[in-house]
């Protein structure tokens, strides 16, 4: 049995990730999902990862780490800290050693995140749920709100900023799973950061957030890859 670590992305929470909790489980696997200390303005990649690797203690058999988003700069600093037997990167950002997240995705996807987000003044910003929950199409606007509403949280800024810590991509087996509707990591940018890891995507028909609205098929992925670990 392979145990599934999740890890969500910037603005994300446990709550974005938990719909393909049940649908791996129901494939003979075990999953869980890791709430990194993205509300906490002063917290590093650093911290995120360490949030990570505190949660995967005391796992045994194989272990597959799971980043959506800039979820892929968390999950890259991963094992250098502790044993990982594959990474996939999911619609994620594939990092590169003393650049930012935000430099990484380019300046089209960070002013689409300035965008739809709004100042805090604490170091924070929050998603203008309204805003972002019009790139949906019109008859899933009212879903995708309450969606929103339910999984999306204060995302501290500096974590976005700040140069990647890690020397070097991590030398493990790794897998990068593309989102072909995708409106907030274009499909030609992901294309681009799968290339960096040096593998084809997989794809997926469906938006960024895949773990909630393509569970089932994310989940046969996932354990499809796992078998190979």
């Amino acid at each position: 049995m392979t145990t599934f670590v999740l890890v969500h992305g910037a603005f994300g929470s446990p709550a974005e990730l938990a719909p393909v909790i049940p649908e791996i489980e129901a494939l003979g696997h075990r999953a869980i999902a890791v709430d990194l200390p993205c509300v906490d303005p002063a917290a590093t990649l650093d911290d995120y990862a360490r949030t990570v690797v505190e949660a995967m203690a005391g796992i045994t058999g194989p272990v597959v780490v799971v980043g959506h988003s800039a979820g892929g700069a968390t999950i890259s600093l991963v094992p250098s800290r502790t044993r990982v037997d594959r990474l996939v990167y999911v619609t994620a950002v594939v990092p590169e050693p003393g650049r930012s997240i935000a430099d990484v995705v380019g300046a089209d996807v960070r002013e689409t995140m300035l965008s739809v987000s709004r100042d805090d003044g604490n170091g924070c910003r929050s998603f203008d749920l309204e805003v972002l929950a019009a790139l949906a199409p019109p008859e899933e606007r009212e879903a995708y709100l309450a969606f929103l509403g339910a999984t999306q949280r204060p995302q501290g800024w500096a974590a976005l900023e700040q140069p990647w810590p890690g020397r070097s991509l991590p030398d493990v087996p790794r897998t990068y799973v593309l989102c072909t509707e995708d409106q907030i990591i274009p499909p030609a940018k992901q294309r681009e950061m799968a290339a960096r890891l040096g593998v084809e995507p997989i794809e997926i028909a469906s938006e960024h957030a895949v773990f909630t609205f393509q569970p089932h098929a994310l989940a046969a992925v996932l354990v499809a890859h796992c078998r190979s670990t």
